[in-house]
């Protein structure tokens, strides 16, 4: 696979409550959502894996093991034209993690770590964690929150948000001109040279909206993730002038996956249709607009 953003997958999110005041700090680079994690049971990941509309008609699917610890995630990547899926079975190093999720923004130009760190300390008075992640002809760097890992105890599902950033290297291995680079590289053009021609033949176009049902603490860190995103809030419904907007529960209920609907733009109509991939997820479609729901 050219692209694969990776993930620090052993942020298990804790911090302090904050109001929810209006902010007026101002916010970090231009960044746009580059892809949400799911974590589902293997027979629902295996049932995705084999649909043939789902991988033929939906989105190009990729599959792909990755080792965290030296332990395996197993990964599809759905592609969209302007981001993606990225769907992990819960087992190895998603072991009794059913439910979890991530959401992954990248700033639209390089190099932008010290940029995102500074604009979401305005937001977050927490620690933030800056990863870097070095692949074979890439460097990513992520900030994130930072938690103290209790392995005495369970692992259960959680969320936690991710700002990424790419080096000026990366986007130059990659083909990626000087002009491109100082413009911007929004996220149709990255999935573009990701999925090439067969992308445009699919439906999936576009996240639109998200809803999740998050606890308290999760709610601190992915409030301040998104106002450093350059989203506005109201009433834990958060807009943006060209990203997803994000509806958010709070609930302290456990046993509930942390996405619960996920909108998407579809890029041709279609007669109604749902897919059932288990009891954890279905995919419905009507006409430009497709719905995914998490149980």
């Amino acid at each position: 696979m050219k692209y694969l953003l990776p993930v620090l997958f052993t942020m298990i999110m804790f911090c302090a409550c904050n109001d929810t005041k209006k902010d007026t700090q101002s916010t970090g680079p231009v960044s746009d959502l580059c892809h949400i994690d799911l974590i589902v049971d293997t027979a629902t990941w295996l049932v995705i894996k084999n649909d043939s509309f789902f991988q033929k008609e939906f989105a190009i699917l990729e599959s792909d093991t990755a080792y965290y610890g030296g332990n395996p995630s197993y990964d599809l990547y759905a592609l969209g034209q302007l981001n993606f899926l990225h769907i992990s079975q819960s087992k190895g190093f998603w072991d009794n993690q059913q439910g979890s999720g991530v959401m992954v923004f990248q700033t639209q130009k390089p190099g932008m770590k010290d940029s995102i760190f500074t604009s979401w300390k305005q937001f977050y008075k927490d620690s933030l964690y800056v990863h870097t992640y070095k692949g074979s002809d890439f460097t990513l760097e992520e900030v994130m929150p930072w938690y103290k890992s209790d392995t005495t105890k369970p692992k259960e599902p959680s969320i936690f948000p991710n700002l990424t950033s790419y080096s000026a290297d990366a986007y130059k291995n990659w083909g990626i001109t000087d002009s491109m680079v100082n413009a911007g590289l929004a996220m149709k053009q990255f999935m573009a040279s990701w999925g090439g021609k067969e992308l445009e033949s699919r439906l999936f176009d576009a996240i639109t909206e998200l809803h999740m049902t998050i606890n308290q603490k999760e709610f601190v860190e992915m409030r301040s993730a998104l106002l450093a995103a350059g989203y506005t809030e109201n009433n834990k419904i958060f807009t943006h002038s060209f990203n997803p907007a994000v509806y958010i529960t709070v609930s302290e209920e456990k046993g509930k996956p942390k996405y619960s609907k996920v909108k998407f733009r579809l890029t041709r109509s279609v007669e109604e249709k749902q897919i059932i991939f288990g009891p954890s997820m279905t995919l419905k479609l009507n006409g430009d607009e497709g719905w995914l729901i998490l149980n």
